[in-house]
């Protein structure tokens, strides 16, 4: 019976956050040892697809069974670079938070539509995730433009009375020194991939 829960909550967590590393998975359901996880996962197979990632270590999703079995919509496949999602997972275990939602649209009609890589309650404050994986530059100012223009529409202020910090997770320190320059005028946390981990 232990199992089936531990299983459940395996497969709910794949859900919730497409993408899990073997470690990932160790870490967020007390796997124990290397050995343990993969056996672990190795039972699961009906339910996982999994690949290797940059570092060899497995990163897991959801087959068909799996998503019929936890009510998952969403289909995901093998990718060629699954560092996105393994840092938002990241973020996940790091920031311990409750209410997380993966790309929740924010829109104020012909004005601006936000759509953070996570949207989550932290010790009763709001706050939105982006992940910043070798993105263009460009697009990450463009991004902190949509955040602006959101905050001065003052639609979440109205509703939350204060606009949510933005949580950045970047991979080196120039691309954290530029976020912090761009990010004027918004309350924000910039964080190294590697300082999360």
């Amino acid at each position: 019976m232990r199992n089936h829960e531990r299983d459940e909550s395996i497969l709910l967590s794949l859900k919730r956050l497409d993408y899990l590393s073997r470690s990932q998975l160790q870490k967020l359901h007390q796997l124990g040892g290397e050995r343990n996880a993969r056996r672990v996962m190795a039972s699961l197979s009906e339910y996982l697809h999994s690949f290797r990632g940059d570092n060899g270590e497995s990163i897991y999703y959801l087959t068909k069974a799996g998503r019929e079995r936890v009510g998952a919509d969403k289909v995901r496949a093998k990718l060629a670079d699954a560092n996105h999602y393994l840092m938002r997972s990241d973020a996940y275990l790091f920031f311990k938070a409750s209410d997380w939602k993966n790309e929740m649209k924010f829109t104020i009609p012909g004005t601006v539509q936000v759509i953070p890589d996570a949207y989550f309650l932290l010790n009763m404050r709001r706050y939105f995730l982006e992940i910043d994986n070798l993105q263009s530059l460009s697009k990450n100012k463009e991004k902190l433009e949509k955040y602006r223009k959101l905050k001065a529409s003052n639609l979440l202020q109205e509703r939350l009375r204060y606009f949510p910090t933005l949580i950045w997770v970047t991979l080196t320190e120039t691309r954290k020194k530029h976020l912090e320059n761009w990010s004027e005028g918004l309350e924000s946390k910039i964080y190294l991939w590697k300082e999360i981990k």
